[in-house]
C-alpha cells in the first residue's frame, strides 16, 4: 500500500491525502489522535481500506473501517462474471470463505464468547484477515495465533475453530478476567511443501507480525496486558523471524509444532526481559523429520533453550514415516487435549500445566 504525499502545513497529515501507511504503530497512533472526531470518521468512511490496515488505529476504529472494506470487497466478488469454471470455483470458495467470516463477525456476545473485531481483510494475493474475539484494546490477556503452511482466506473457518478452542478452554480456567484471541493471516502464507522450505515468506510475514503487535501495545487501554504469540507449524517460522529482526514485544511465545523458527538458540529471539518461550510438538506430528538444515533446529530440541510441554500423541501413521502422521500435526486443538490445556494456561500467565 502506497504512503499518500500531500500533507498539510506543521507536519499533520490530512486525514484524506495524507494517511501515513507506512508510519510506525507510534506515528499512525500520534496522526489519529491528533484529528478532530469529523476527522477521524472522514478518514474511515473515505478510505476503509488504508485505515483498516494500519497498525496504532485504535480496534473499535479499524473494525468500522474494515467492515466498510469487506461489504465493498463481498460486493465486488459476488458481481464477478468468471471467464472460466476454474475461476467460478475460485470465486466462489472466496464468497463461502466471507460469509464465514460474515456470519462470525456478525455474531451476538455471550457469556462466554465475547463479539469479534475485524482488525484486517484483503483479496489481494492468498487473502488475509485478522479477527479478534474480544477486544485487544481492553482485554487482561491477548493472544495472536499465527497460522501456517496451506493457510489463505479460503480456509479462515477451520482457524476461526482454533480461536473459539482457545476461547472455551480459557474460559474454563479463569471466569475472572478478559481475553482477546486473535485468529492472525496477516501474511500471505506458503501453501506446498516446497515453498514452506523457504524462509522468504516468514521473513516478510515477521515483519508484519512485529508492527502488528506494537500496534496492540500502543492502542491498548489502562494496565499492560499480558500478551503472547502461539506459532503454529511454518506460523512458528514467522514468529522466529520477526523476533530476530528486531524487538518483539510480548510475554510468552508459543512454538507448537514448529519446523524450526530461523536460529539456533532462545537467545537469538530479541524479546523483552522475562518473556517466556515455551515449544511443543505431538510424539506422531510429522513435522518431526524436518532437517535442521531447512530452519534450523526445532525448538523442543533440548539445546534450543525453550520450555518444552507436553501434548497428545496425536494419531499414528505409517510405518515408512515411523509412525508419524500429518493428521497428528493437525490436533493441537482438540477438544480437551493436552496442548489445548496448556496453552490456555499460558496464555492467562500461569505456564503449562
Amino acid at each position: 500500500m502506497e504512503a499518500a504525499v500531500a500533507v498539510e502545513s506543521g507536519g499533520r497529515a490530512d486525514p484524506v491525502d495524507g494517511i501515513p501507511a507506512d508510519g510506525s504503530p507510534d506515528e499512525v497512533a500520534r496522526w489519529w489522535r491528533d484529528m478532530s472526531a469529523d476527522e477521524r470518521d472522514a478518514a474511515i468512511t473515505g478510505h476503509p481500506a488504508e485505515v483498516g490496515g494500519l497498525d496504532g488505529i485504535p480496534v473499535a476504529d479499524r473494525d468500522r473501517a474494515n467492515r466498510l472494506w469487506f461489504d465493498a470487497e463481498y460486493a465486488a466478488v459476488t458481481a464477478e462474471q468468471p471467464d472460466s469454471d476454474d475461476d467460478a470455483d475460485d470465486r466462489d470458495a472466496v464468497v463461502r470463505a466471507m460469509d464465514a467470516i460474515k456470519r462470525y463477525i456478525d455474531g451476538e456476545a455471550t457469556r462466554t464468547r465475547p463479539r469479534a473485531y475485524l482488525l484486517g481483510f484483503s483479496r489481494e494475493g492468498r487473502g488475509r484477515a485478522i479477527i479478534a474475539t474480544g477486544n485487544p484494546d481492553t482485554a487482561d490477556h491477548v493472544v495472536t495465533n499465527v497460522q501456517g503452511t496451506g493457510t489463505n482466506l479460503t480456509t479462515v473457518r477451520g482457524e476461526l475453530d482454533q480461536t473459539d478452542a482457545i476461547v472455551d478452554r480459557v474460559n474454563q480456567l479463569s471466569r475472572r478476567s478478559t481475553t482477546s484471541t486473535i485468529t492472525w493471516l496477516g501474511y500471505d502464507a506458503p501453501q506446498d511443501l516446497l515453498e514452506s522450505a523457504s524462509d522468504d515468506r516468514a521473513v516478510v510475514g515477521g515483519e508484519l507480525l512485529l508492527s502488528f503487535q506494537d500496534g496492540l501495545r500502543v492502542t491498548h487501554e489502562g494496565e499492560r496486558s499480558y500478551n503472547s504469540v502461539i506459532g503454529y507449524s511454518y506460523g512458528s517460522t514467522v514468529v522466529g523471524h520477526a523476533a530476530s529482526e528486531a524487538l518483539l514485544d510480548v510475554d510468552a511465545v508459543v512454538f507448537v509444532g514448529s519446523p524450526g523458527v530461523g536460529v539456533d538458540h532462545v537467545s537469538e529471539l530479541q524479546l523483552p526481559d522475562g518473556c517466556r518461550v515455551f515449544a511443543t510438538t505431538a510424539e506422531n506430528d510429522v513435522i518431526r523429520l524436518t532437517p535442521d538444515f531447512v530452519h534450523g533446529p526445532q525448538p523442543i530440541d533440548d539445546e534450543f533453550g525453550a520450555t518444552v510441554f507436553e501434548s497428545d500423541p496425536g494419531a499414528d501413521g505409517e510405518w515408512f514415516t515411523a509412525g508419524l502422521s500429518a493428521e497428528a500435526h493437525s490436533q493441537y486443538w482438540n477438544k480437551d487435549s493436552d496442548s489445548l490445556r496448556n496453552f490456555a494456561a499460558i496464555i492467562l500467565g500461569r505456564g503449562p500445566l
